[in-house]
């Protein structure tokens, strides 16, 4: 049976730390801002409590000020020059196209959000599911929760999860799921199989 290999999306497939996140954060903290009538400076606070907390901002703002998803993540995810913003990794689309396997997508990103990063990348076409927080009822990873419907949703039995968020890679490893940590970090973990410093490192290896 061919192997499923499950992908995360920002800082695993496109760099998103150096252009879009930074933007992504500002329109997030004018958002909680206005909504909660706090300043900037509070909103960025609390913005990073419920990251650290929940895994995503958006699940501390639902639980605690029942803001709207919907409008939450199109305000702040609709970027200008957006194009402009993607930074795809090195032989993306070469590294993919040569995984031979099953290939989903597991993100906390809004769906259009990550149909515009994939389409840009070239990759879209690639991959036969795309899951993204509203598929997951906007409960992000690490939850227990999400992961479980995630696997039933597309029956996965095993697999290889990549992600460069450890959390998410230790809920993975909770149900038998093998893991890949693309990651500079020395720091080794038993829920980690293997570390590599970008997705392109997958081209020299096909088994587990």
């Amino acid at each position: 049976m061919a192997t499923t290999w499950i992908f995360d999306l920002d800082n695993t497939l496109h760099d998103a730390e150096s252009k879009i996140f930074p933007l992504v954060n500002t329109r997030m903290n004018e958002y909680i801002s206005s909504y909660l009538d706090i300043s900037i400076e509070d909103a960025s606070k609390l913005r990073q409590s419920y990251w650290d907390t929940y895994g995503a901002t958006l699940k501390g703002l639902i639980k605690h000020h029942n803001i709207d998803p919907i409008d939450f993540l199109s305000t702040t995810h609709d970027l200008k020059n957006f194009n402009d913003l993607v930074m795809p990794e090195v032989n993306l689309k070469e590294t993919i196209s040569n995984i031979k396997g099953r290939k989903i997508i597991y993100t906390n990103a809004p769906k259009s959000y990550t149909d515009r990063i994939l389409k840009i990348s070239n990759i879209y076409e690639m991959f036969d599911e795309v899951f993204t927080i509203e598929d997951s009822d906007f409960t992000p990873k690490p939850n227990q929760g999400s992961m479980a419907n995630f696997l039933k949703k597309y029956n996965i039995k095993e697999g290889v999860f990549i992600d460069d968020i450890k959390e998410n890679l230790k809920t993975a490893k909770n149900f038998g799921l093998s893991t890949i940590w693309i990651t500079d970090e020395l720091t080794h973990h038993s829920f980690i199989d293997r570390k590599i410093e970008k997705i392109s490192d997958l081209l020299t290896f096909q088994s587990f």
